[in-house]
């Protein structure tokens, strides 16, 4: 996947990024001033301050996309940085957009050795499976509007039946 920008996301409410690199075409569509490249404004991570906005380069990402991104993530310490902005971009799109093939892709994955390599373990934790042991490590579990991410998954029947097993092997040392 190329290395650009497919995801610019408020911290703390800030940048203005309206202001300073897009010029808005319509209610939900901007124009990147330097590359001409159209996003769409919507709603991102939730660092529990309140669901950040941020904006999604079009055409949209597929879950295949997405999750490489989070995957070939280096866990570069928090910043603006085009890898962070890509990586809690894909998994905000992944949790409003994407949540079965989500738990299906987990649901796979579970009974391999794909959970044993210590950055993929990490690089998981961001999706909040377990509100509590996110709090655990310092951290404020991610979520959309009012919700965290672990109530979004206890709505699917599916993620019921792995989501054990699933916390086991993303929470283990």
């Amino acid at each position: 996947m190329k290395k650009e920008n497919y995801f610019y996301i408020t911290i703390n409410f800030y940048p203005q990024y309206e202001k300073k690199i897009f010029q808005k075409i319509d209610e939900n569509n901007y124009k990147h001033l330097k590359t001409g490249d159209i996003y769409r404004k919507r709603l991102m991570y939730d660092w529990g301050w309140g669901q950040e906005y941020g904006f999604e380069k079009l055409p949209q990402l597929s879950f295949v996309e997405l999750l490489e991104m989070i995957t070939e993530y280096k866990g570069k310490i928090f910043n603006y940085s085009k890898d962070y902005m890509n990586f809690i971009g894909a998994i905000s799109i992944i949790m409003q957009d994407h949540i079965e093939e989500l738990i299906d892709f987990l649901a796979k994955k579970i009974n391999t050795d794909y959970f044993s390599d210590k950055k993929t373990k990490e690089n998981f934790k961001w999706f909040s499976f377990s509100s509590q042991k996110t709090r655990e490590m310092g951290k404020i579990p991610g979520g959309i509007l009012s919700q965290s991410y672990e109530e979004v998954l206890n709505q699917y029947p599916k993620w019921q039946e792995i989501s054990n097993t699933v916390k086991e092997k993303i929470y283990s040392n």
